[in-house]
């Protein structure tokens, strides 16, 4: 087998399933069921054994590959899907649900599979095993059956089943393979050549320890801690060919189960009793599923009294599930017998075992009676269906909790029938058995369905006939609003005639029109175009799965197979166009405005009652807007153009209708229409209709906008369209059209809040402009962080300085990023070395002395040669500034005739005086009105922003010109005004860099 996952595989097969059955297919459901794997190794073992190998990994890879519903699919891959289908589902329902258990039966297994092929039976013989083993006990077996006689035997081959996962083993020759077509895997390896038995004995042992290391301790799950030790359910199918098929006497080639099994239980008898952790089976219970009566012997001798008592409860339920008549008898006890057991016992279906149990006195319960009843409409076991309908009938009238399956509607996670379960699985055997039995068709599940939502059309004389026996069961809607009609729309081609026939019958034309056209049945569209109108079918409420008209969808579908009419084409056949409203005729010119039929359109504009103004509107019913046909096919315009009489049109149709003519540049139509739209606005603004904004052809097509918009007096237009004229005046550059606009836009809240016109200017390098719209701009700051940036990137100075007039802060904010970083501006000027960029940002108040990490930006741009004597001149230029205030403060102590009063005594308190202590005991006291003055100097002392430090200095000389001359001589005051002056805040040669710097690029 190649490495194909059985999941891959058996989803592609759903899918190719689902074309055939349509949605109910419930393939995918059985992807993870080990049936399904076992059926696939069965499969395996029939192909090996048979020298087929080749062909059935050929037929894999096809699955594998193929897409199950493209189009085009050949022959070889629709006969390698079909094989598949029939040899995994098929095989597994074979093994697991007719003969009553999954591993068990597996002796007849590839019987069965020969002569479904119609071929003779070719192994010769096979065996059987299922007990409790530990994994050196498995080695040893495995060994046993890999161990050929080549006098005897071509091959063998053999499934091992543990922990619910089946593998498929093979030996022909020296040759050993080992699938897993649960996960795709394959593991071959050939056995060495040896000369003796005991060599030949102990490579084969070789191979086995191999064999589990690299696959089988993982694939049956001997590596997980809860299985360690002794593994319960491990069951073994070998199937051994002759060289001569057909032996007068059969030879032994393995010893029977017993003789291997007894030995191994010999060595354990205290746990005989134990049970697997998840199949709850014992030893005696597989001893009852392999039906060894020698094993089941000596194991009631092995357990004892006591353990056996304990064991038989389950013992009994063991041989009732797998058809033990002999072992049933043998453990039977009233109370052993609970609901499951009946369950079980009609789920296998053998009439011994079931007439034993009902000969006993046991009866279902209603729960359990339902159940089965479910399980087996869900599996399509229709043997067992019919016995449980047989005990119906049998005893309903002693049991009246009873209900009868034909009027059933079980209960579980949500209230089903039995023919809707058993359509939702397509159990189509137990479908006709309720049939049979007059089933009541009007049983609906929790969602309101009823079995036709679930059947396929593909079971198409099934489906007819339910249809027929209860018609409205078709169009009987579910909660969510979904009758089984739509169904027939997509799948149901082959009973669409005879459901035609149905709805005809019953009076429902619309349904059977729609029917017809889906499935392009000629006579049945004839018969219904006769018998329901056009108009009628337009009006049908919305019946489709998105709620709309199906009629309509279909009219509205351009796509269609080769040959195929289109369903519109078909309706209107042999129409009367002067017959039909005003509404009929709108939505007719849609439909043929999609399929760009020009003599449908014609034919409704040649009607004279057809208003004009509907050829530019969306229908009442049809849902399209003419527009896109409008503009993607010019001939189609042309024609409208040529028959419409624009003096009939209304404003907003003449607006569409403008908007069309620009669409084609139509010059001299757009300029004949525009003539005839009285609010010039709606010109240049988007249409509420079509949604089509003029702007964007005038912004392409400058002739367009000279021609068409360059004439129309800005006088009497609406804000809005102000404001489209003066972008594209701006765009255009026009001048005088711009320039109006901005005078009557200044108060214009859209205008002012508008920024796209400021991009425009600063991509255009139109510095006047964009300093004098900013200036009347109502900009958001975080568009000016993002200008700033842009324009400080661009070496743009004259842009960057405009901005931080508006916002100073942006020069101390981390508004900019080194790798994604949030950084300061200064910082990044700094980190590349960009000299111009730190000068203007010195200049305009950036903080050197804020901190990155523990170093001030002042110390990093000193330490970069390129910045060093920069940043050098601006500290010198703080610090001379800040000395400036110092002096200052050094001539007002050196001063000592101040007017100052004593309260009392030589070394009493001063009166309206501040005291400054000087250090030493030294106190100097100055007048109380030269406290704001002190305040200020002590403050730029401590600023390092020179623009904040020279507006210190204006406010202290204003401060000292303002004091009292008594408080202040004036001597005093010319000599500290003279000691602030000159305030340098910039050295001559910082000053004179700014200035080309502020004009920015050239």
């Amino acid at each position: 087998m190649p490495s194909l996952p059985q999941e891959i595989l058996i989803a592609k097969a759903s899918q190719w399933q689902s074309r055939f059955r349509g949605n109910t297919a419930d393939f995918n459901e059985e992807v993870t069921n080990k049936g399904v794997c076992l059926g696939l190794s069965v499969w395996r073992l029939y192909c090996t054994l048979t020298g087929k190998y080749k062909e059935y990994e050929n037929l894999l890879k096809l699955i594998y590959e193929a897409d199950p519903l493209a189009d085009n699919i050949s022959p070889e891959v629709h006969q390698a899907f079909e094989t598949f289908i029939q040899n995994t589902i098929w095989l597994h329902r074979t093994l697991g649900i007719e003969a009553g258990s999954t591993q068990s039966h597996m002796q007849g297994a590839l019987e069965t599979l020969f002569k479904r092929k119609g071929e003779a039976f070719p192994l010769t013989y096979h065996h059987q095993l299922a007990g409790v083993l530990s994994e050196e006990e498995l080695k040893a077996l495995v060994s046993t059956y890999l161990t050929i006689n080549p006098n005897l035997q071509q091959g063998v081959g053999f499934t091992l089943g543990c922990h619910e996962h089946a593998i498929s083993i093979t030996r022909v020759g020296n040759q050993i393979e080992v699938v897993d077509p649960a996960y795709g895997k394959v593991w071959s390896i050939e056995i060495p050549q040896k000369e003796t038995v005991e060599d030949k004995a102990a490579a084969l042992k070789a191979v086995v320890n191999q064999m589990f290391v690299e696959l089988l301790g993982s694939a049956l799950h001997f590596d997980e801690a809860q299985f360690q030790g002794t593994y319960h359910g491990v069951r073994m199918h070998v199937y051994s060919r002759l060289h001569n098929p057909t032996p007068a006497v059969l030879p032994t080639v393995y010893p029977p189960a017993n003789e291997l099994l007894t030995p191994i239980y010999e060595k354990r008898k205290d746990s005989l009793a134990q049970q697997g952790a998840h199949s709850k089976d014992s030893a005696l219970d597989f001893a009852i599923q392999n039906g060894d009566s020698k094993l089941v012997l000596y194991l009631e001798q092995a357990l004892g009294h006591e353990k056996l008592e304990a064991c038989k409860k389950h013992a009994l339920a063991t041989a009732v599930s797998y058809g033990q008549f002999e072992f049933v008898k043998r453990y039977y006890k009233k109370e052993h017998v609970d609901q499951n057991v009946m369950v079980e016992a009609y789920s296998n279906g053998d009439p011994q075992i079931i007439n034993f149990l009902l000969e006993k006195g046991h009866r279902f319960e209603k729960n359990a009676f339902e159940y089965a009843l479910a399980e087996s409409a869900r599996k399509d076991q229709g043997y067992t269906f019919n016995l449980l309908m047989e005990y119906y009938n049998k005893f309903h009238t002693e049991q009246a909790a009873l209900i009868n399956p034909a009027q059933l509607a079980t209960a579980g996670k949500e209230r089903m029938p039995l023919l809707n379960i058993a359509a939702k699985h397509s159990s189509i055997e137990v479908m006709r058995m309720l049939l049979k039995a007059n089933v009541d068709l009007s049983l609906t599940d929790a969602s309101g369905r009823n079995c036709l939502h679930y059947l396929s059309p593909q079971q198409t004389k099934l489906f007819v006939d339910i249809a027929t026996r209860k018609p409205e069961l078709l169009l009987t809607k579910d909660k969510k609003g979904q009758s089984p009609i739509f169904r027939l729309y997509k799948e149901g081609k082959e009973a669409s005639e005879q459901i035609c026939a149905l709805l005809i019958k019953k009076g429902d034309w619309y349904e059977a029109y729609i029917l017809a056209l889906i499935h392009n049945n000629q006579n049945l569209i004839k018969q219904c175009r006769e018998n329901i109108p056009f108009s009628t079918m337009l009006k049908q409420g919305g019946d489709s799965r998105i709620g709309t008209n199906r009629f309509v969808e279909l009219c509205e579908r351009t796509q269609f197979e080769a040959g195929r009419t289109a369903p519109f084409f078909q309706a209107l056949a042999g129409m009367n166009y002067r017959e039909q409203t005003q509404d009929t005729l709108h939505d007719i010119y849609l439909l043929a405005l999609k399929h760009a039929h020009k003599e449908t359109i014609s034919s409704v504009l040649q009607v004279p009652t057809f208003d004009q103004n509907a050829l530019f509107k969306k229908g009442p019913i049809v849902a399209l807007h003419p527009w896109p046909q409008l503009t993607q096919r010019p001939e189609l315009f042309d024609l409208i153009a040529s028959k419409v009489d624009i003096s009939k049109l209304s404003q907003d149709s003449l607006i569409e209708y403008y908007l069309l003519a620009l669409q084609h540049k139509k010059i001299d139509l757009c300029k004949e229409v525009s003539s005839r739209i009285v609010d010039k606005s709606t010109l240049l603004l988007k249409s509420p209709r079509s949604g089509t904004d003029p702007y964007d052809f005038f912004e392409k097509d400058e002739n367009l906008f000279n021609q068409i918009i360059k004439p129309i007096p800005i006088d009497g237009l609406k804000s809005e369209a102000l404001n489209q004229i003066y972008k594209l005046g701006l765009l255009h550059n026009n001048q005088a059209i711009y320039s109006k606009c901005i005078k009557k836009l200044q108060e214009d809240p859209q205008f002012v809040a508008r920024t796209d016109d400021l991009d425009w200017c600063y991509q255009k390098k139109n510095r006047i402009l964009f300093k004098e719209l900013f200036a009347i701009k109502a900009v958001s700051e975080e568009w000016c962080k993002r200008t700033f940036l842009t324009s400080m990137n661009e070496n743009n100075y004259e842009v960057a300085a405009a901005i931080l007039t508006r916002f100073p802060q942006l020069v101390n904010t981390e508004i900019d990023n080194i790798n994604g970083n949030p950084q300061l501006p200064l910082w990044v000027a700094i980190h590349k070395q960009d000299a111009a960029r730190c000068q203007f940002l010195l200049a305009h108040d950036a903080d050197p002395y804020k901190k990155r990490l523990s170093v001030t930006l002042m110390a990093e741009g000193q330490r970069r040669e390129p910045l060093k004597k920069l940043f050098d001149s601006h500290e010198a230029s703080i610090k001379e500034t800040q000395k400036q205030f110092l002096d200052v403060f050094e001539q007002l102590k050196e001063h000592k005739q101040w007017n100052l009063k004593q309260k009392y005594g030589f070394f009493g308190d001063y009166v309206n005086a501040i005291s400054l202590p000087l250090g030493n005991n030294k106190v100097l006291h100055l007048p109380r009105e030269l406290k704001e003055t002190l305040e200020l100097i002590q403050k730029a002392c401590q600023e390092t922003s020179l623009p904040l430090l020279k507006g210190h200095a204006n406010k202290l000389t204003l401060g000292i010109n303002a004091l009292p001359d008594k408080i202040m001589p004036v001597a005093l005051k010319q000599k500290l005004i003279e000691a602030m002056l000159p305030f340098k805040v910039v050295a001559p040669a910082h000053r004179e860099a700014i200035q080309p710097m502020r004009a920015g690029p050239a």
